[in-house]
């Protein structure tokens, strides 16, 4: 377990078993996104072995690589992934069930062969950077595709649909049909996103499902996660703090509270939150 020591005692690390997600804290590129979405999945599934799903997914870049011949265009290596992935293994966007909180863990999408977008991007594009694809995110409103290419060559990809490959007017009809009404995408909406905001996505999608379902506990360590990668995000920090006292540890609330205190005083819950941050310190104070 990875810690230092202080004063004759070993202090652990924060996220000490997640590596990869370390990594990505500190911003040391470049981070492996699918690494940090099985530590993520380990949270909800302690016994989780990363390296059998990493073998996993090897051996179908290994099939796909196997049936692309030297010097191959994207959009042959794209159809190849798109053959084996959606044809031959039948993976598919999870739409009658869209909310179960399992499409979001990347163990269970190899599992059952099915997620949402987000969840089904991450696997599509391991298998693209194995291949030697350079591909990013677009973190588009209400929906997650992925990209190659650059400017007018670009091609846009959504495994949720098949791994329908895509110009910028088709991206716009989809949102749009998603969405109920005309959508016109900016530059910085189809703009390539960073592995810190495809995890920021998914993190948030799993929030969204277990305060939903009122499952605190476990949306706890996604709020812990979602803290650590956005620590100037106060309203990250306020629902960490909150959280920790919905499952009665104030002493983890106290830091939390006080840092979305210290950055948004004229807040219009600022009272609220400062009378509850003194309640936690005062139940803390009893234990000495």
């Amino acid at each position: 377990m990875l810690g230092t020591r202080f004063g004759g005692f070993r202090v652990v690390s924060p996220f000490a078993e997640s590596p990869e997600f370390q990594r990505l804290l500190r911003r040391e590129p470049p981070s492996d996104l699918i690494r940090i979405a099985l530590e993520i999945a380990r949270d909800a599934y302690p016994e989780l072995e990363a390296e059998r799903y990493l073998e996993k997914i090897e051996a179908l870049a290994v099939r796909i690589r196997d049936r692309c011949p030297a010097g191959a265009k994207p959009r042959q290596v794209l159809g190849q992934i798109n053959w084996v992935l959606f044809v031959e293994e039948g993976y598919q966007g999870n739409v009658d069930e869209y909310y179960d909180p399992r499409n979001s863990y990347v163990n269970e999408v190899v599992d059952r062969k099915t997620g949402i977008p987000i969840s089904l991007s991450v696997l599509y594009w391991t298998l693209a950077e194995r291949l030697g694809l350079v591909m990013a995110g677009v973190n588009l409103p209400g929906h997650f595709m992925l990209r190659v290419g650059r400017a007018d060559a670009t091609i846009f990809i959504d495994p949720f649909h098949g791994g329908t490959l895509l110009d910028r007017e088709g991206c716009c009809r989809t949102v749009a049909g998603l969405l109920g009404k005309p959508v016109e995408l900016t530059d910085f909406q189809l703009a390539p996103c960073g592995h810190d905001q495809v995890v920021a996505r998914m993190l948030r999608n799993l929030k969204a499902i277990y305060f939903r379902s009122q499952d605190f506990q476990t949306a706890l360590s996604v709020q812990r996660r979602l803290a650590a990668l956005n620590p100037n995000d106060s309203d990250e920090q306020r629902d960490l703090g909150m959280l920790c006292l919905q499952l009665d540890r104030p002493a983890d609330a106290i830091s939390p509270l006080q840092l979305y205190l210290d950055s948004q005083p004229p807040a219009e819950d600022a009272e609220v939150v400062r009378a509850l941050l003194r309640a936690a310190r005062r139940e803390v104070a009893t234990w000495n």
